[in-house]
């Protein structure tokens, strides 16, 4: 399939999730929108938008790294359907990085006889920054479920023991 038809529906489900979000979200939460879509693009940026930049940067080297390890290990070849439907579905989930691979690459992600035995494990890179990245952007909408009050799930310390007064504790008579 071509690449850019690929990008067009891609591209086209990413954005209706985030229009929706704006649409349907309150005034004051709309921003989400955008920083979801952000957030496949480019992994970290949808934190980025909304102005988590340390966090929005530690995504970023951690899911990049890790994805440019795994396009090392695979020589820097897109895997197809035809190939591996689970890699290329999972693969999806990078945004422009996996534009990048789609594009550059001419030749499909398939084991060649000089290839080094890293092959499946660089495919397995990929793929998990791909679903990892999915996660990322999901946190960005920090969606919770509905009618919960605030702080729910979130268990209060408890108060430190009471104390008597010194010497009060030895519970004889003298």
């Amino acid at each position: 399939m071509n690449p850019w038809i690929e990008w067009t529906v891609a591209v086209l489900v990413v954005g209706s999730v985030a229009l929706g979000v704006s649409l349907l979200a309150p005034p004051g939460e709309r921003r989400r929108g955008a920083a979801f879509a952000a957030a496949w693009v480019l992994p970290g940026a949808g934190h980025a938008v909304l102005g988590r930049w340390k966090k929005g940067l530690f995504f970023l080297g951690i899911l990049g790294a890790t994805y440019l390890a795994g396009m090392g290990l695979v020589g820097f070849r897109a895997v197809s359907f035809e190939d591996n439907p689970f890699y290329y579905v999972g693969q999806y989930g990078s945004g422009l990085l996996m534009l990048l691979a789609r594009v550059i690459s001419s030749e499909k992600a398939v084991p060649r006889p000089d290839d080094p035995g890293w092959f499946d494990p660089g495919l397995l890179y990929v793929c998990v920054v791909g679903l990892l990245n999915v996660v990322v952007a999901l946190n960005v909408l920090d969606l919770r479920c509905p009618g919960a009050p605030p702080g729910a799930g979130r268990e209060e310390p408890a108060p430190p023991p009471r104390r008597g007064k010194a010497g009060s504790d030895s519970g004889g008579t003298s």
